[in-house]
């Protein structure tokens, strides 16, 4: 039978077991393309698991010299950023390092690099936890695996990512990239811990940590986005289906909160284990829906390049998309392409029926058969398509917008999705990636629906 002692030394290895998974089948699933193969991804995640004695090594240096936190502003703000930032940073790098010259051979798309990359900083932030389970309980495993582990696993994937931006895209320069993309995860590295650690005004400061680790999050996506949009096997078919990858987060999340509940029960009772589940539930909730849904929304066309910019992973938006209606005044949407937008991906390049809901009032008359040409992101990545209806006997060939329908009934007859139709002005610069226009701008003519052909 079990008893403290096992359950004590089971309870961690599981967390992190189930830690570890949430991040790999993550990283499996969105690498759809030209998946890598089980043994090449268990090495890497072993070098990972070994880096942490790098960092270990260093930090009895600096034990022995004296440096460490000592709650005095300066010092505390110069060890976040080089004792920790720093250090841990580079350490990863080495393990980086070491795996891609060792499995170069199937590194073979722009996604290799950052998916390598995430797993070696998921095995040093699971073996980091695995630590931390061990001293302090596994009633933070949620919170180290939601949060901790992917913080790692950001900040190594934008040295990667500064490393290899001129080899992938022919952006910047090499030196250049490199410098600031290593520069920026040690910073950012350094001051996440920084206000974990430093009440620099009070209680209020944890929240500077987490608009850092957002930010995080956001810069993490657009990464993985353009490596995706580079891939010489992009397929538009074998994307489709990234858009449900948030269950993936979702699901092992729930496997975590019963680990840490049962260990809670275990060793207090059955009603704080409960309020811990709810606790951690109301601490990270948010968290979770923000980085589940950010984390399956990309913004998919191919050999498109989209500017890393620093943003919030959500915003205010005016264009009927909203995830969120905070009391019904302020409509929040999770940035990327939403489920919703994400369905009529599927006809791309494809023949369609457009289908006008109401024929009698209509600018196109009767159903008309079309083609998906291109999508395009207008402001505030709101999705939109330029369709071209085929000329036939009664009608001209003619070209017009379409903008999936994402607020109220979505469907006609619980089956075809719903758009809204637009008039194309050839004048008008769709197509301007740094300045596109707004959906407002649009000249709405009506709303149809899809079949396809």
């Amino acid at each position: 039978m079990f008893n403290s002692e096992n359950i004590l030394q089971i309870a961690p290895v599981l967390g992190a077991i189930c830690g570890a998974m949430l991040w790999l089948t993550y990283f499996v699933k969105i690498d759809v393309l030209e998946p890598e193969k089980t043994l090449d991804l268990v090495f890497a995640f072993c070098v990972g698991f070994l880096t942490p004695n790098i960092s270990l090594f260093v930090y009895g240096i600096f034990i022995q010299i004296g440096f460490d936190f000592n709650n005095h502003f300066w010092n505390d703000l110069i060890f976040s950023i080089i004792g920790i930032g720093l250090v841990e940073e580079l350490s990863k790098l080495i393990g980086v390092l070491i795996v891609f010259i060792l499995i170069r051979k199937s590194i073979n798309e722009p996604i290799d690099y950052l998916v390598y990359a995430g797993i070696i900083a998921l095995g040093f932030a699971i073996r980091e936890n695995y630590i931390y389970f061990n001293n302090y309980g596994s009633h933070i495993i949620t919170g180290r695996t939601l949060i901790s582990s992917l913080t790692h696993i950001i900040n190594t994937s934008i040295c990667v990512y500064g490393i290899y931006r001129f080899k992938i895209f022919n952006k910047g320069y090499i030196f250049i990239n490199s410098f600031f993309g290593i520069f920026i995860a040690i910073v950012s590295h350094g001051l996440f811990d920084f206000f974990l650690k430093q009440q620099i005004i009070g209680m209020f400061t944890p929240f500077l940590a987490s608009g850092i680790y957002l930010i995080g999050i956001n810069f993490w996506i657009q990464m993985f986005n353009n490596c995706i949009n580079f891939s010489p096997f992009f397929n538009y078919d074998k994307l489709r289906y990234t858009s449900r990858l948030y269950k993936t987060i979702m699901n092992w999340y729930i496997a975590l909160l019963f680990i840490e509940f049962f260990y809670v029960w275990y060793f207090k009772n059955v009603q704080i284990a409960f309020v811990d589940v709810f606790k951690n539930i109301f601490n990270e909730g948010v968290l979770l829906v923000i980085v589940s849904l950010r984390a399956s929304r990309l913004k998919l066309s191919k050999r498109k390049y989209f500017k890393i910019k620093m943003q919030l992973p959500f915003y205010y938006t005016k264009n009927d998309d909203e995830d969120i209606n905070i009391l019904g005044v302020l409509p929040l949407k999770i940035r990327g392409e939403s489920r919703k937008e994400f369905r009529f991906f599927r006809y791309m390049g494809k023949d369609v029926f457009i289908c006008p809901l109401n024929p009698e009032q209509s600018s196109i008359k009767t159903n008309r058969k079309g083609r998906f040409l291109k999508k395009y992101f207008l402001k505030n990545d709101v999705v939109a398509y330029l369709i071209e209806l085929y000329e036939n006997e009664n009608f001209k060939k003619e070209i017009f917008i379409l903008k999936p329908k994402t607020f109220g009934t979505l469907f006609f007859n619980a089956r075809y999705p719903i758009a809204n139709l637009f008039k194309y002005d050839f004048k008008q610069e769709i197509n301007d990636a740094s300045n596109p226009p707004s959906y407002k701008e649009l000249e709405g003519l009506e709303s149809v629906f899809i079949k396809r052909i």
